[in-house]
């Protein structure tokens, strides 16, 4: 009996401890009601473009929010997320997030694309079931490989991995100080001028609390480069013929003959 009772209450414990990883506050102190406000205010309310994704958490709502935030308004983000936290500001990574954020030009805000989203959903599942991390499944595919398969374009993509909280301030934060295992190019993908559209997974991990994933893409090219044909004004295009069948509409000189009059096939 006594074996039981040691045996529910690591159970209880463990429960617990997940409990309170979960629900820490952020290490930033915005979180929850507070990006609430922040994003309430209208000067911002235009920044959160995930507001409405039926498919996406708060937590990852409000990492949008807070990536286009940094993008828009680098200054603002300055002001009303790292000034107003508890924070060394002489820290070096702090300090010199500072200065470049000062001097930051605006970029255009994020869209979320469900098809990025689920790109980073599979791979946020993926890695917090094996324990692994990285941008490598655990089944070997490339992130590149696997983001194809949902955004099957030929335009400039990439991805953001991080461990941790789980709190959007965090995980953004993250990248911006150039944390995890890519550091700058993490910083240098929030920031980018070119890329249009994200996806993003927060999801348990079974060693480090959560793992998020955030995919990024380039708006796709979908100009051709090739001159259209000039089209013959005499000729007309039927939509149920196989391509390339043309209807001629010209009528010979002579007779008049139905077939005349409505062409011929050629």
């Amino acid at each position: 009996m006594a074996g039981k009772k040691s045996k529910y209450g690591k159970i209880v414990f463990l429960i617990g401890t997940v409990y309170l990883l979960l629900s820490s506050p952020s290490a930033f102190g915005l979180s929850g009601q507070s990006l609430k406000n922040l994003f309430g205010q209208g000067k911002y309310a235009g920044l959160h473009t995930a507001a409405k994704e039926f498919y996406m958490s708060e937590n990852e709502k409000y990492v949008v929010a807070l990536c286009n935030l940094v993008r828009f308004d680098p200054r603002g983000f300055l002001r009303d997320v790292i000034l107003s936290a508890d924070l060394d500001t002489n820290q070096s990574d702090i300090k010199n997030l500072m200065s470049e954020l000062k001097v930051r030009k605006s970029v255009f805000p994020l869209m979320p694309a469900f098809s990025l989203y689920k790109s980073s959903f599979i791979h946020a599942k993926d890695m917090g079931f094996s324990g692994l991390e990285g941008h490598t499944g655990s089944n070997g595919q490339k992130f590149e490989e696997r983001v194809r398969q949902f955004f099957p374009s030929s335009a400039f993509i990439a991805e953001n991995y991080y461990q941790g909280s789980g709190e959007p301030v965090d995980i953004v934060m993250s990248f911006l100080l150039e944390k995890g295992e890519r550091g700058k190019a993490y910083r240098n993908n929030l920031l980018s001028e070119d890329i249009h559209y994200i996806g993003i997974s927060i999801q348990p991990h079974r060693s480090r609390c959560t793992n998020a994933v955030l995919d990024f893409a380039r708006k796709p090219n979908l100009a051709s480069t090739s001159l259209p044909k000039k089209k013959d004004p005499s000729e007309i295009y039927w939509k149920d013929c196989p391509k390339g069948t043309k209807i001629v509409t010209k009528r010979k000189s002579g007779g008049f003959s139905l077939l005349n009059l409505f062409g011929g096939r050629k």
